[in-house]
């Protein structure tokens, strides 16, 4: 989901990676499970999310509203 907004705009950036092969970053993120995904290094939250959850966290990590229940 990540990839998709990051093409359906330029306002948004995407990187994946394969937390096997960069052991450090898994750790600096606490990647226990994925998909794990971290916006602006203020919101994360673990496993597959319906469309509007994601794009919730994404909302409330760019300060544009509260985020779904349960958002850290």
């Amino acid at each position: 989901m990540a990839a998709l907004l990051a093409v359906a705009s330029p306002r948004v950036s995407a990187d994946i990676v394969e937390a096997s092969e960069f052991p450090e970053m898994a750790e600096r993120y606490n990647v226990y499970a994925v998909p794990k995904v971290v916006v602006n290094e203020t919101t994360e939250f673990v496993g597959a999310q319906p469309e509007p959850q994601f794009v919730g966290y994404v909302a409330q990590a760019a300060g544009l509203q509260e985020g779904p229940a349960g958002a850290q």
